[in-house]
C-alpha cells in the first residue's frame, strides 16, 4: 500500500479522538490571533478535502491543466467556518477523505507522476499533491495539539 494513503487514511479518526479530549467550551478559543481556532480548523479541513480531491482528479484527467488557487482566509469567511459544529464537520471530513483515499488507492502507479500547473506553486505531480495533503494534515494536527498544552494549564 502507498505510504501516503496509509497515512492520510487515519487523519479523521485521530482528529475525532483529539477533539473528544477538549472541552466544547474551549472550541472557539483562539490560541494565536493569526491562526484558526479549533472550530475553524475542523471546518477548514472538511471544506478543503473536496478541493484536494478535485485537484487530484483534474491532474489525472487533464494533465498539464491549471489548478486554481484559493484564498483560505476569504474562504473561511465566505463559508462561515466560525459557525460550524466541529463533530458534524469531522463526519463530513471523514466521508470526503474516504473518497480521496479510494481515488488514490485505485490510481495506477504510473499516474502518480502526472502533473498539472498550480497557479501559485507551479508544476506539481499527483505525488506532490499527496505529499502536500499529508503535510496539511500534520500542520493542523500539530495545531490541535497546542490546545492540549495550553488548555491543560487552564483546566481547574
Amino acid at each position: 500500500m502507498n505510504p501516503y494513503v496509509l497515512s492520510i487514511r487515519h487523519t479523521p479518526a485521530i482528529l475525532v479522538r483529539m477533539l473528544d479530549q477538549i472541552s466544547p467550551e474551549r472550541y472557539s478559543e483562539a490560541l494565536q490571533a493569526d491562526r484558526f481556532n479549533l472550530v475553524e480548523v475542523i471546518a477548514h479541513i472538511a471544506d478543503w478535502e473536496d478541493i484536494f480531491l478535485d485537484r487530484l482528479r483534474q491532474t489525472v484527467e487533464h494533465p498539464g491543466s491549471t489548478l486554481p488557487a484559493y484564498d483560505e482566509g476569504a474562504r473561511a469567511i465566505e463559508k462561515k467556518y466560525d459557525t460550524k459544529e466541529p463533530h458534524h464537520e469531522l463526519e463530513v471530513f471523514a466521508n470526503r477523505r474516504r473518497d480521496t483515499v479510494n481515488f488514490l488507492e485505485e490510481l495506477p502507479a504510473e499516474k502518480w507522476s502526472l502533473s498539472a500547473v498550480h497557479s501559485e506553486r507551479g508544476v506539481i505531480t499527483v505525488s506532490d499533491q499527496a505529499t502536500f495533503l499529508l503535510g496539511h494534515d500534520l500542520y493542523h494536527i500539530e495545531q490541535v495539539t497546542e490546545y492540549f498544552t495550553v488548555l491543560h494549564a487552564l483546566v481547574p
